[in-house]
């Protein structure tokens, strides 16, 4: 009987709460709403806590804040996620794509630009040139979030050091 009491009375609560909402405009229905909702997760919290059963909500959160590294982890793995993540990581992703995207007509390298492209001093032999290839190919493949043009820059380099 007395559980029906409590709902009745909780019933009658939301009621007038919901007809002052919604007669409310603007900024005090966003007030109302969120002092609405403060106030009933501390009732279900203070009767929780009453009754013994707050130990469920504490294991939860406790279970949340325990996992939660390893969920951001498992998140990465969603290609929507990820892109989102990379972009989030990167803000000024369009402007640097924008500043390396290449010219209008075919530009020729100097053999002093392709050394410093790759890192080079003179003296290299052609294992050096490989290996720098390789080692800058490795941090701006398009495959791995770089730029197409930084890798045909790359490429260009190391075709004209090697002849």
């Amino acid at each position: 009987m007395a559980r029906l009491i409590i709902l009745i009375a909780v019933a009658g609560i939301a009621l007038i709460l919901w007809h002052k909402i919604s007669k409310s405009k603007g900024e005090q229905r966003k007030k109302m709403i969120m002092w609405s909702v403060i106030i009933s997760v501390l009732v279900v919290l203070g009767i929780l806590g009453v009754t013994g059963h707050l130990n469920i909500i504490t294991a939860m959160i406790a279970g949340a804040v325990a996992l939660l590294p390893r969920a951001i982890q498992l998140l990465k793995y969603l290609p929507i996620v990820s892109r989102l993540y990379q972009q989030h990581g990167q803000p000024d992703a369009q402007n640097q794509q924008q500043s390396q995207s290449p010219p209008n007509g075919k530009q020729t390298m100097s053999t002093e630009q392709a050394m410093e492209v790759l890192g080079l001093k003179s003296g290299y032999s052609p294992e050096d040139v490989k290996q720098a290839h390789r080692r800058m190919m490795q941090k701006v493949h398009p495959d791995r979030g770089g730029s197409d043009y930084l890798a045909a820059q790359i490429n260009q380099a190391k075709d004209l050091l090697l002849g």
